[in-house]
């Protein structure tokens, strides 16, 4: 199961059902029924529009790494 689910790439997507499989195949990994989570999940990002400026880019500015993963974040001062 990821650590995050990064709102900002969900609503750069087109449609309902697109997100839908994006949230899917992120979550394809849980072992406990997901479809009510998915689908609360697109109710709430009807409302929500993508904010520019807001999202930073990890330090090391490999965006495939979560926070957690990243060695600039993780890294001791």
């Amino acid at each position: 199961m990821p650590d995050e689910v990064n709102i900002d790439e969900l609503l750069e997507l087109e449609g309902e059902e697109e997100r839908s499989r994006k949230i899917q195949g992120l979550l394809k990994s849980c072992k406990s029924p997901t479809e009510d989570f998915v689908q609360e999940l697109l109710v709430k990002l009807r409302g929500l529009h993508k904010q520019p400026g807001l999202r930073q880019p990890s330090p090391s500015a490999d965006s495939r790494l979560s926070p957690l993963q990243d060695p600039a974040r993780t890294a001791p001062p």
